[in-house]
């Protein structure tokens, strides 16, 4: 690269308009500073080639607190398919296997206690709010926000207003 050159950007979350479709997976520790590394380096090359139909898609994928894999997808620019979707998921399934880490268990709920990130199976809530380990005002992560302006204003609050206050 000549000094003239610059290295291409990466397109972060932060550039996605609100519109745009997401899709969170979430690990139940957080990934080390190279992991999320690979996963970003990996979600370039795979958003760079994404296609629903033959029509790129307008995508980025990225990391949010270290625990949170984001795609996401402007889909006022082209819609993704049934067989995009697929090849997304394929693209997390690779993640997964190649950095032996787990992003797609449903059951998993990422919270705060004691200022840190913690998480804890969805079977266990019921107990940890019983203990008052957990309670309607700890703050957690609800990754069922379906667009990137829903993730800027819901993704992290205080339990009983998420899907999970049913739990109270």
């Amino acid at each position: 690269m000549t000094s003239t050159e610059t290295a291409p950007l990466t397109k972060r979350l932060d550039d996605m308009p609100d519109h745009a479709r997401i899709w969170v997976y979430k690990a139940a520790r957080d990934l080390s500073a190279a992991e999320r590394k690979v996963v970003r380096e990996r979600g370039n090359a795979f958003t760079g080639s994404w296609a629903a139909h033959g029509a790129p898609l307008d995508a980025v994928v990225d990391v949010l607190h270290d625990r949170f894999v984001i795609v996401a997808v402007d889909e006022q620019q082209a819609l993704a398919s049934g067989c995009s979707i697929d090849k997304s998921v394929g693209f997390i399934k690779q993640l997964e296997l190649d950095l032996n880490l787990m992003l797609t268990d449903r059951m998993l709920v990422v919270y705060e206690a004691n200022d840190k990130v913690q998480s804890c199976r969805l079977q266990d809530l019921p107990e940890l709010l019983k203990d008052g380990h957990i309670t309607a005002d700890t703050i957690v992560f609800d990754d069922l926000v379906p667009t990137v302006g829903e993730l800027r204003v819901r993704f992290i609050a205080p339990l009983r207003d998420t899907w999970l206050e049913r739990y109270l």
